[in-house]
Order: structure tokens, then sequence, then C-alpha cells
């Protein structure tokens, strides 16, 4: 028994620690759910508005802040998005390409196809980790299939990121006859190479607590290197990844 006069403090261990806990975790749940919020959900959240992404961007503050004083702020703000929602799909897009030229990470010369794939991914990783705005997409990713304008506005803004692919592709092609693999297209390429930086975006802002060389792009250049040697078929063997995979392996795997 603590002395007369002193409470001992609660602990985040409790059941009633547990319960709150439970909670928060059944509203991050419910916040990062690609599916419409259930029946039996709705009854208990009925009160919080989903999807909740960028709910302290308020048009009030963007009005007050507007070029001209409130009131004609307020009415030239309304008289061209009648809502927040379409307002707020059109300044995600504009914030994702303000600034942005696909042009600019090709400026260096390449003497090799390493070196040209090195350069591509230190210039455009740097670029990417140095604007905020860059980590924007993956704050609003898990929620875009709530956010059915947003998800149409932003289809354009993915033409950007096929650029800068395609402008590497090409010059990678560019006196070589490339043959991709059976199950590869430049479409699937792109896609997963736009992942690829999503991801290394990511984890320049988590990186490990014992190693920080990871954020080098040299690791990126490295994963491309690797996807391009399994993707482009250089042996023309007509082989898909997995079977030449296979191939390869089979000594290995005949062993008993």
């Amino acid at each position: 028994m603590p002395p007369v006069g002193l409470r001992s403090r609660p602990s985040r261990h409790d059941t009633t620690a547990l319960r709150f806990l439970t909670v928060a975790a059944d509203l991050i749940d419910t916040y990062l759910q690609a599916e419409p919020i259930r029946d039996d959900q709705s009854s208990r959240l009925g009160h919080i508005h989903f999807p909740a992404a960028l709910e302290w961007l308020r048009t009030e503050d963007v009005i007050r802040l507007g070029p001209a004083g409130e009131t004609a702020s307020r009415k030239a703000f309304f008289s061209r998005w009648p809502n927040r929602a379409e307002f707020l799909a059109e300044a995600v897009v504009y914030a994702l390409l303000r600034e942005r030229d696909s042009d600019d990470f090709f400026r260096e010369p390449a003497n090799s196809a390493s070196q040209l794939v090195v350069g591509v991914a230190d210039e455009l990783l740097t670029n990417l980790v140095q604007h905020p705005r860059s980590y924007l997409i993956l704050h609003i990713g898990p929620l875009l299939p709530r956010h059915p304008l947003l998800t149409t506005a932003l289809l354009p803004s993915t033409h950007a990121a096929t650029r800068v692919w395609a402008g590497l592709y090409r010059r990678l092609a560019r006196g070589l006859d490339v043959v991709m693999r059976p199950e590869w297209t430049f479409r699937r390429m792109s896609f997963v190479l736009q992942a690829m930086l999503d991801g290394f975006v990511l984890r320049h802002r988590v990186p490990p607590a014992d190693d920080h060389s990871w954020q080098n792009a040299n690791i990126l250049a490295d994963a491309i290197i690797a996807l391009l040697l399994g993707a482009i078929d250089w042996d023309l063997t007509g082989q898909t990844g997995r079977a030449a995979l296979d191939t390869l392996t089979r000594p290995w795997t005949a062993q008993p």
C-alpha cells in the first residue's frame, strides 16, 4: 500500500490503459482501411469524418492567407471551388507537380550504362528528399480509395515520373539491342521503378539506428541495376525471369 496522502501513478499497462490503446488502434485501422466504413463501425464513429487525410488544411486558412482581403478572397475562392473536396484534389496535385521537371535528371553525361543509372538515381533521390511534398503521396496513398476526386486528379501526375524512367530506358537502349523478358513491358518496369523510389524516399525519413549508409543513392542504383539484369533478356534466351532463375539454380535444387 502506498503511504497515506500519496497516489500511485496509473499504469500504462492496466486494463483501462489497454482499452484506450485498443480504441486508438481501431481508429488507426479504420483510418487506413481501403474499404468503406462498415455498418458496425459507422454507429460508433459517426461523429468522425473519414477519410481525415489533410484534415488540418482548412479552407478558412487558405482564404485568410489569400492574395486579397478576407471578404474578397472568400468570394474568389468559392467562385472557383464550391467545396473543400474539389479544392483539396487540385491543391494536392499542384503541390506534387510544382517546380518539378523530369528533364533535370539527365544533365550529367555518362560513359557507361552503370554510370548513367548511378547518376540518375543519385540526382533523382537527392532532389526528392529535399522537398517535403515528396512525402505527400506517401501520406495520402493509403486513403486514395476513399478520395475518388483526388484519385482522378492524381492520374496525370504519374506522367512526370514515367518520363524519368522513359528517359533512362531510352538512353540505356540507345546503341544496345535491348530485348525484354516475356513478362516485362516498359509500363511494368516503370511501375516497379516508381515503387522502389517511393520506398527509398520513405526510408529516408526512418533510417536504421545503427547504419545510415543506406541513404546513399548507390543502393537505389544497385537495386535498379539488379532489376535491369533480371528484366532484360541479355542472352536472348526467350525465358521468363522465373524460368531463368530455375535454370541457374537447378544444380542446387537437385541436391538431396
